[in-house]
C-alpha cells in the first residue's frame, strides 16, 4: 500500500512540475557560444573576400535539347 501511495505522489509531482514548466516557460533567448577562443576571433568577411583558387561551377544549358513543356490550352511555353 505504501509503495502505491509513494508512486502516485511522485507521479503527481512530476506531472505538476511538467504543467508548470509548460505554462511558465523560460523566456531566455538561446545564445550560441564559441567552443574555443579561436572561433571567437574569426573575421568571416575577410575570409570570404580573400578566398582564392576556389572551384568553379560549370553550367550546361540543355534548353535546346529538351523543349520547354507547353501548358494545356496554350500554344507557347508556360512562363
Amino acid at each position: 500500500m505504501r509503495k502505491t501511495t509513494f508512486a502516485a505522489i511522485a507521479a503527481g509531482a512530476l506531472i505538476l512540475v511538467g504543467i508548470v514548466e509548460w505554462v511558465y516557460p523560460s523566456h531566455r533567448p538561446l545564445e550560441a557560444k564559441p567552443s574555443t577562443s579561436i572561433e571567437a576571433h574569426i573575421d568571416t568577411f575577410s575570409v570570404m573576400s580573400t578566398a582564392k583558387d576556389l572551384p568553379t561551377e560549370e553550367f550546361q544549358d540543355f534548353s535546346l535539347v529538351f523543349p520547354a513543356p507547353v501548358a494545356e490550352g496554350r500554344s507557347s511555353p508556360a512562363p
